[in-house]
């Protein structure tokens, strides 16, 4: 095999892999999204709770 052959197939290693680690950023960064987006609506499904208990008191 030729030094520019090895070159060729290291550099498309090196691509390949920079894909793939930006598609494994980008579904880290959706599954942070995801969980962040998950707990503000918990705390506003216990906030809300928290005023219609104030009303129930009332």
């Amino acid at each position: 095999m030729s030094t520019r052959r090895r070159f060729e197939d290291f550099e498309t290693g090196v691509e390949e892999n920079i894909v793939a680690q930006e598609g494994v950023t980008e579904l880290n960064l959706n599954i942070k999204l995801e969980r962040r987006r998950r707990i503000e609506e918990l705390f506003e499904e216990r906030r809300m709770r928290a005023e219609l208990d104030e009303f129930d008191l009332a």
